[in-house]
């Protein structure tokens, strides 16, 4: 049996708690855990960024290209030529740009390509093309 002397001799020599390395290792642990995680957030946030301005240009440009399949053959809109309109978002005040270009290759046949990206992105767009056939009605 340990008498009091002795454990009292021996809470001296090793007191409890941690010792200064350990606590070094585990904020290095720490420090390289979070690091990682915020690299991953930071990239995934910049991710869903690009999905949302992505989603946006094929949202106007369908939107677009719906515009156009409304319209009667002969309407002026539907005239051949190059077309462009700017469009700023409320919620971001980021600026798409849309371009449409109507050609007719045929007397009963207008084709309308439509591209649609964000102005400070050229990069990446959204194309979309639309055959309109006199003789089909669509």
């Amino acid at each position: 049996m340990f008498h009091a002397e002795q454990l009292l001799a021996m809470s001296k020599i090793n007191p409890p708690g941690f010792t200064l390395v350990e606590l070094l290792i585990s904020f290095a642990l720490i420090t390289f855990l979070i690091s990682g995680t915020a690299q991953l957030t930071m990239h995934s946030l910049l991710a869903k960024r690009r999905a949302d301005y992505n989603l946006r240009t094929a949202e106007l440009a369908a939107s677009k290209l719906e515009h156009f399949k409304s319209l009667p053959y002969e309407s002026d809109e539907l005239k051949e030529g190059i077309q462009k309109e700017a469009i700023r978002e409320e919620g971001t005040q980021q600026i798409f740009l849309i371009e449409w270009r109507i050609q007719d290759p045929s007397l009963n046949m207008k084709r309308i390509e439509i591209e649609a990206r964000l102005k400070n992105y050229p990069q990446k767009k959204t194309r979309v093309v639309l055959v309109l056939s006199r003789e089909l009605g669509f």
